[in-house]
């Protein structure tokens, strides 16, 4: 019985190791870049679609589409970050919102944002 468990054994463990999803080590990267970042004390690397990170001026909405009268996602507040992704609509920027583990887009007043220089 054991003669026939270890080849057994090492079959499997060859398959298991085969089988290995490579979308997986790129998610390992990413994380690693985010890693040595913190651990350097530099920022993590951004997103491509993000033009700025900010936080805002004072509280706020973050909206489903650009107008006021759309529904509200979710609340922010002044400690958290805003990724702008997008500056192109009158009154409105497109944002991004990280609250709790989930990432939120929709769309905040420019007026709650500080100048950029």
């Amino acid at each position: 019985m054991r003669k026939l468990l270890i080849p057994f054994l090492s079959v499997l463990l060859l398959s298991v190791a085969s089988c290995r999803d490579s979308s997986h080590e790129e998610i390992e990267q990413d994380a690693s870049e985010a890693t040595v970042a913190s651990e350097t004390g530099e920022q993590a690397p951004l997103p491509a679609d993000v033009i700025m990170v900010t936080q805002p001026l004072i509280s706020g909405e973050l909206y489903a589409s650009p107008a006021f009268e759309s529904k509200s996602i979710t609340s922010f507040d002044t400690s958290q970050q805003i990724q702008v992704l997008d500056t192109s609509h009158n009154i409105f920027v497109r944002a991004r919102i990280r609250k709790d583990t989930i990432s939120m887009t929709g769309y905040i007043p420019k007026t709650i944002l500080p100048e950029k220089n």
